[in-house]
């Protein structure tokens, strides 16, 4: 069986999705984005995609990815899931996928559908000092089939996206993710969205640069702020077509979330009302001790594209990028009642690479 990777962006989705149904990103580019250039040039264009409903694209995906890990307290606390006490874990992968393109929800926006999956794929290391064994990908680095949808708009803004496993945002935290995909233009962890920088509204040449924001509601007040800076670094030719080489970077702020309180409103759920004042006090003892943080630090990631500006699509691009998450929990256990920990460390590094095989204009 063939699964999906864990990347930030799946975990941050089990987050976003505990408030609200869908992943939505509010992009700064336009009004609040930036731009610096050298003198005018006459080769300055408009750059944007161009997309039409019934359009159909098909890119041959390449995904190399590193996972270092370290977990100790009681395993049990991760329900079914098989986490180890330590690994080190290489992990490739080939796949098609495919985008089929329909109008949005506003004149200039593309909703897009993307359905894959990774059936190549290769695994290499260590489990708690055992080499992997390559015919089974480890719980922790599941992959599922990717289908997400995501609605874009001319510059490669993603307006929202979504899937349904949103629905069941706790289902399968650390396997079983399915389209847990967020189809966010950075940090670059997952591979299951929208191919392509994000553009500038104004016209730009080769060595222009300008600079987005996409903002991603978070659980409190603070939303999860990406920023994104674009470089076009030259002309060239690739598949036998001129293409404009641009080069991204992106940061993601540092995001600290606990999911206690969501979880003491789960489990005060069944305290039945009849409880005496002894059981009442047992429960709010458990329920101080309850803890359920995770903590990712910044996230980046780089990438280069070759765009099509005739075409108005990409037709490859490549991103490297990097995240360390940390998880402490102390939850009841499910037989016992009783308190248990369970903390980890995970760092992963992930190269992604696209490649378009088939569409309108190949």
């Amino acid at each position: 069986m063939t699964k999906r990777s864990l990347s930030l962006v799946a975990v941050l989705a089990v987050v976003l999705a505990a408030c609200a149904g869908t992943t939505e990103t509010t992009s700064t580019a336009g009004s609040d984005s930036t731009s610096t250039s050298g003198p005018p040039s006459a080769d300055a264009v408009l750059l944007s995609y161009t997309l039409t409903a019934g359009d159909e694209f098909q890119y041959e995906v390449g995904l190399d990815q590193h996972i270092e890990l370290a977990a100790s307290g009681d395993a049990a606390a991760m329900g079914d899931e098989e986490m180890p006490g330590e690994a080190s874990v290489d992990i490739s992968g080939t796949a098609v996928f495919t985008h089929t393109v329909a109008d949005g929800p506003e004149a200039g926006t593309y909703e897009i559908h993307i359905v894959g999956e990774f059936a190549d794929v290769s695994v290499t290391g260590t489990i708690d000092g055992e080499p992997v064994d390559s015919t089974q990908v480890p719980d922790f680095a599941s992959m599922e089939p990717v289908d997400v949808t995501v609605v874009v708009d001319e510059q490669g803004n993603v307006i929202s996206a979504g899937g349904e496993d949103l629905e069941d945002p706790l289902g399968g935290m650390f396997g079983d993710l399915g389209s847990m995909g967020s189809g966010a233009p950075a940090p670059g962890l997952d591979p299951g969205q929208f191919v392509g920088p994000l553009f500038s509204d104004e016209e730009v040449a080769v060595g222009d640069t300008w600079s987005d924001e996409v903002e991603t509601p978070g659980l409190d007040e603070e939303p999860l702020v990406t920023s994104v800076t674009n470089t076009i670094t030259g002309i060239d030719q690739f598949d036998g077509v001129e293409v404009y080489v641009i080069d991204s970077t992106s940061t993601t702020s540092p995001i600290e979330f606990d999911l206690a309180e969501l979880f003491r409103g789960l489990f005060g759920a069944f305290m039945p009302a009849e409880a005496t004042a002894e059981e009442t006090a047992e429960f709010e003892e458990l329920m101080s001790q309850l803890r359920f943080m995770i903590t990712i630090d910044e996230a980046t990631s780089d990438g280069t594209s070759r765009f099509d500006a005739e075409a108005g699509v990409t037709r490859q691009s490549e991103t490297t990028a990097a995240a360390h998450i940390v998880m402490d929990m102390m939850i009841p256990d499910e037989a016992t009642g009783e308190m248990i920990g369970f903390q980890m460390e995970m760092t992963i590094d992930q190269d992604v690479t696209y490649h378009l095989i088939s569409g309108p204009t190949v």
